[in-house]
């Protein structure tokens, strides 16, 4: 890890410990996302991230309109970790962009994108991993666990994550021709 981003790390964190993690939970949302904003995070309108909520590097979070980060969740985000708009992560799941290249006994650092598409809902305590893409519509199952790609408006869950069904909306004429 560079000098640089070592510093801004440490910018990061005595900034996310003095002035983020502390503020009430109902209040101060905007505070939060300022903060955010401030350390290079690109963040929709409406959007709501409770003060339990840990991001390794704002810099590298995108977010889209009307998103919600509840209580305890982990954005480790080493690499882009990019999420739409409507998209709701549950409490303490952890969103991964990092992991170790297992193949040689040094094993280093290896980091991927991730992408959470619109209206995706990553239900409590869920892990997704590196270089995963979410489609628009999924939902990720309680305490699954994501390492591949999900198509949209599908319905998974386990460990490791496997599809359950497709999400048909009532009423939205989605599954009409």
């Amino acid at each position: 890890m560079s000098f640089e981003l070592r510093l801004r790390r440490l910018i990061w964190s005595l900034t996310y410990y003095v002035f983020f993690r502390w503020t009430p939970r109902l209040f101060f949302w905007k505070w939060r996302l300022f903060l955010l904003r401030i350390f290079g995070a690109k963040i929709g309108g409406g959007c709501k991230i409770d003060p339990s909520c840990f991001i390794w590097a704002p810099w590298n979070l995108v977010l889209g309109d009307l998103t919600c980060l509840a209580g305890e969740v982990d954005i480790y985000s080493v690499d882009k970790v990019v999420i739409g708009s409507n998209v709701a992560i549950s409490q303490r799941s952890f969103i991964c962009s990092a992991s170790h290249d297992i193949s040689t006994l040094s094993r280093p650092l290896i980091h991927k994108p991730i992408f959470i598409e619109d209206h995706a809902w990553v239900c409590a305590e869920a892990f997704v991993g590196p270089g995963v893409r979410i489609g628009e519509g999924t939902i990720v199952g309680a305490r699954a666990v994501v390492s591949k790609n999900v198509d949209s408006w599908s319905v998974v869950a386990g460990n490791p994550a496997v599809f359950i069904k497709k999400r048909v909306l009532k009423g939205s004429g989605q599954n009409e021709a």
